[in-house]
């Protein structure tokens, strides 16, 4: 792959992708600056491993699972274990109205539940929350599809439950 390429490929990925990343990182850890560390680490290892990349999957897949194994070892590397604080990224919500208020307050309610999930389920359901399907969640987390299918209606099940004992309804 010349430097064209590469820079072109990158770019195309950057503009993509970048929010996606974002949220992801906010999946692992909730303090601004280490959200930007983290993702700043996922776009070098996203730009070092891109002359790597086969298509033997789809550029989005293949972003994802850098995303999460980069996350994964930055996790490792910073001691930043057990229940992380998952916030929404404030660029997400359009506070202007009532109804983004409320809405803001239920992915508010949503994110404090899934913080309290375990890593590997916070991981499976920030990747369908991303609206990716079970065969690429499957990929990236190296589970079956069927097994990522019962994997998501536990979580499904212990978020609600999380979330009725918020008083959600």
């Amino acid at each position: 792959m010349q430097k064209n390429e590469k820079e072109t490929a990158f770019s195309e990925i950057y503009s993509g992708y970048k929010d996606r990343i974002y949220r992801i990182c906010y999946g692992y850890i909730y303090e601004k600056e280490q959200v930007d560390d983290l993702f700043q680490e996922i776009m070098i290892n996203i730009w070092n491993s891109l002359e790597r990349f086969r298509g033997d999957s789809t550029i989005g897949t293949w972003v994802y699972k850098v995303a999460v194994n980069t996350a994964l070892l930055y996790n490792k590397k910073n001691k930043f274990y057990g229940k992380l604080n998952f916030s929404v990224p404030e660029t997400t919500i359009d506070v202007e109205t009532d109804d983004s208020k409320i809405r803001e307050e239920k992915l508010g309610m949503l994110a404090q539940c899934i913080s309290r999930l375990e890593k590997n389920d916070r991981i499976i359901i920030s990747l369908i929350l991303e609206e990716l399907t079970y065969e690429q969640v499957s990929e990236i987390t190296g589970i079956t599809a069927g097994n990522v299918g019962v994997k998501v209606n536990r979580i499904k099940k212990k978020l609600f439950n999380m979330l009725k004992e918020l008083n959600y309804e």
